[in-house]
């Protein structure tokens, strides 16, 4: 009786810590966020042009908004052009034919028209002039790199409410693939359309809406406009005054420290040495009570990984400067997990036994979602979409090297950042005198070589320094194929491997690689899944919950644990 008072006692007082412990305007903007997402999700549309000779959609896929029940859809400038035929498809699947209209590539505004007669969903147009710096804002767009069926959502602040060039910055992060996509203000109207970026995550910049209104009359006519058309007036923004900036959103990580702080006791640092090199990654403490009997738990620990990161003799960081071998005990290749145990009981972990389904239905998305840090603060995003697939990409093997020629000798000209040969400490200058055995007397001689293998093949190099001949043992990574746009050379960089998973979880936390393989949250404290990679500069991708419990369950486990030693 006496340990039923005792756990009712802890129940009613830890239950409602993370309800009640968020400051009352962050939970205020996430159901602001959730209300907009819910308003205006139906008229963002996925657009690729149309081949009416084949009857079928095209490459090239780009995105839109449905702006009234005409079935008006609003662009950008550099995806659309006039009379040209699209494929136009809604998030609930329908898909209908629309034509180019007029586009103005000066500023990037285009307009295309469904031709078929229907009853649109449609978001309203609201006024850039309206606009406020740091104003919350959201992107419900279609990015290139998830290849997903309905748009992901991602959420951000105005950074400049009109640059030197006349576009709208804003935190929204932008790829390939959203371009032309809306941008929306806390009322749910259209402030913007997804144009451009610059390197840094922060440049994400937007077609203004009032470009869309004062050349509206010339946008809904078929024509390329080199010159600026004539401008129409319109009427201002009844509303203007009820929008506001919001201090809260510029720090999220900062202002959630403290419920952040309660869920980094679940999130701990694995060191090994996987490929020729030293690999960091996070871990999540895992609870098995329930999963698996209470004799076989004792005086052992487990963790949950990213298995591609995690070497055959991982080291887990249990505090700052303490570690212990920790034995693999299961790999999921499919979904590049790994499940460890460290001998020693770790207090904590999160409860695998209460993940029963994922149920991660439309009505979650846009919940704020935390991704807790050994140390500092955690990463803070939204959640995106529900579950869907991410299909493997088409890889090749690479070393990554230029070379030239140099007095008749081949020479490394380049040698690429966190490349195999940079890892190998390949230097610019470098001769090359045989690969493999064979020698290297032309630069295509190298490329050709490597052509023939695969991704993680080790392979020879025999070079020269200063006059002095050495060795190396490289061991080729994969290159994602067709990614030289700028959206793929952000600072954080991606995982590499960040694609062919049959269930995933996106949201626009700003994870790096290192940081994936620590669990992922919502504010109030539930678990959603394992982060499992930053797959583009605008997505990071997690495991559901209900995934790492059956990997759990089918893992064998009982017939893998070894004998306990002692207790942390």
């Amino acid at each position: 009786m006496k340990k039923l008072l005792c756990l009712f006692i802890f129940l009613l007082c830890a239950a409602p810590f993370f309800a009640h412990s968020q400051p009352s305007d962050v939970k205020s903007l996430e159901t602001s966020v959730q209300k907009v997402i819910q308003r205006v999700y139906k008229a963002s549309v996925y657009i690729t042009p149309y081949d009416s000779i084949n009857k079928k959609a095209t490459g090239g896929s780009f995105s839109g908004v449905v702006v009234d029940t005409a079935g008006y859809i609003l662009s950008a400038a550099h995806a659309v052009k006039p009379n040209n035929l699209y494929e136009v498809t809604f998030p609930d699947g329908r898909k209908f034919r629309a034509i180019g209209l007029g586009r103005i590539p000066s500023n990037d505004a285009a307009v295309m028209k469904i031709e078929e007669k229907g009853s649109w969903p449609y978001a309203e147009m609201g006024w850039s002039s309206s606009l406020k710096k740091d104003m919350p804002c959201i992107s419900i767009a279609y990015p290139g790199t998830l290849a997903a069926k309905t748009p992901t959502v991602r959420l951000g602040y105005v950074a400049e409410t009109e640059t030197s060039e006349g576009f709208i910055r804003t935190t929204c992060l932008m790829e390939p693939g959203d371009s032309g996509g809306p941008v929306f203000d806390m009322k749910g109207r259209v402030i913007g359309l997804h144009s451009k970026i610059n390197l840094s995550l922060e440049d994400n910049f937007e077609i203004p809406i009032d470009l869309y209104r004062k050349y509206w009359s010339s946008l809904i006519r078929p024509a390329s406009y080199v010159s600026l058309p004539a401008a129409e007036s319109f009427a201002g923004d009844f509303h203007a005054s009820a929008l506001k900036a919001e201090s809260v959103i510029l720090n999220l990580a900062e202002t959630l420290q403290y419920t952040e702080s309660r869920m980094d006791k679940s999130v701990t640092v694995i060191k090994s040495f996987v490929n020729g090199s030293d690999r960091q990654i996070l871990g999540t403490l895992i609870d098995l009570k329930g999963l698996v009997p209470e004799m076989i738990l004792k005086g052992k620990s487990f963790l949950l990984s990213k298995s591609s990161m995690v070497g055959d003799e991982p080291l887990v960081e249990l505090k700052q400067g303490v570690t212990r071998i920790a034995q693999v005990l299961k790999r999921d290749e499919d979904n590049d997990l790994v499940l460890l145990q460290v001998q020693g009981k770790i207090n904590g972990g999160i409860a695998l036994k209460t993940v029963t389904s994922d149920s991660v239905t439309f009505g979650k998305v846009g919940k704020f979602l935390v991704s807790p840090q050994p140390i500092g603060n955690g990463v803070v995003g939204v959640l995106g979409n529900t579950q869907f697939a991410i299909a493997k990409g088409p890889t090749a093997a690479y070393m990554g090297v230029n070379t030239s020629l140099k007095d008749g000798r081949v020479v490394i000209s380049m040698v690429q950042p966190r490349s195999p040969a940079s890892v190998a400490e390949l230097e610019v200058g470098d001769e090359l005198n045989s690969f493999n055995g064979k020698p290297v007397s032309k630069m295509e001689d190298l490329s050709l070589e490597i052509s023939k293998h695969r991704p993680d093949d080790t392979l020879s190099l025999q070079l020269v320094r200063s006059g002095v001949p050495y060795n190396k043992q490289i061991v080729l990574k994969p290159r994602r194929l067709n990614e030289r746009h700028i959206a793929y050379r952000f600072t954080d960089g991606r995982s590499e491997r960040r694609d062919g998973f049959k269930s995933v979880l996106v949201h626009d936390g700003k994870l790096k690689p290192a940081e994936c393989g620590g669990p992922l949250y919502d504010i109030d404290g539930n678990f959603y899944g394992i982060n499992i990679a930053r797959v583009s500069r605008t997505s990071s991708l997690a495991i559901p919950a209900a995934t790492l419990s059956k990997f759990v369950k089918d893992s064998g486990l009982a017939g893998n644990l070894q004998t306990p030693i002692s207790d942390i």
